[in-house]
């Protein structure tokens, strides 16, 4: 739809309206959802076309069963890394997921962020989140993530200019991982939880 169009700033003002909603709430995964929206989050047809092949796009994650898992599995240790980092996994209800039919790649893109850091590695910090984003990017998933990673490219080094070197150097690695590795976010990870960590990575091309 052409943003100039009264209606399309019509629809982003209801978007608007309904994630401050949303967030009054604490539905903080409807939040995430409106947000993907808002920016126009489209998916390039090639990854819609291998998205809408998943059994479901939108896992729900339940860390208690993933705590339970045996040591060294994919999902004993993002469970892991959640709690050591304080998270906890988003929700988006149905209600906003029927609501936002062309939003297949940030609804799952949302969900299954922190899983990223799992698969590559990396912590939270800013360094860590410049290596997801060049990954993502490398992907080729979205314009919208391409933009994300062109400005934490230009801002982070103005957040944490004391680590220069270890963005560009973690940036330039993720950038080459991102182009060798599977398409990762169309691959049914949630089905994984109780595989080695080492097993999802080398079946995602990510050793």
């Amino acid at each position: 739809m052409d943003s100039s169009h009264p209606l399309a700033s019509r629809q982003r003002f209801s978007f608007f309206s309904l994630a401050i909603q949303a967030y009054r709430q604490g539905k903080l995964g409807d939040v995430a959802a409106y947000k993907s929206a808002l920016l126009g989050t489209q998916a390039y047809p090639e990854i819609a076309e291998k998205l809408s092949r998943l059994k479901t796009c939108f896992p729900n994650i339940d860390l208690a069963t993933l705590r339970a898992l045996p040591e060294g599995t994919f999902g004993r240790i993002y469970a892991q890394h959640m709690d050591e980092y304080h998270l906890t996994p988003l929700e988006i209800s149905s209600e906003v997921i029927a609501a936002l039919p062309d939003q297949s790649l940030g609804l799952r893109y949302t969900l299954l962020h922190d899983v990223f850091h799992v698969l590559l590695g990396y912590d939270t910090s800013l360094v860590g989140e410049m290596g997801v984003w060049a990954f993502v990017d490398a992907q080729h998933y979205s314009p919208s993530y391409k933009t994300a990673a062109w400005l934490a490219h230009c801002l982070y080094p103005l957040v944490i200019p004391h680590r220069y070197r270890q963005l560009r150097a973690i940036e330039q690695q993720s950038r080459r991982l991102g182009q060798q590795a599977a398409c990762v976010i169309a691959h049914p990870l949630e089905d994984y939880w109780s595989e080695p960590l080492s097993t999802v990575r080398s079946r995602l091309g990510l050793a």
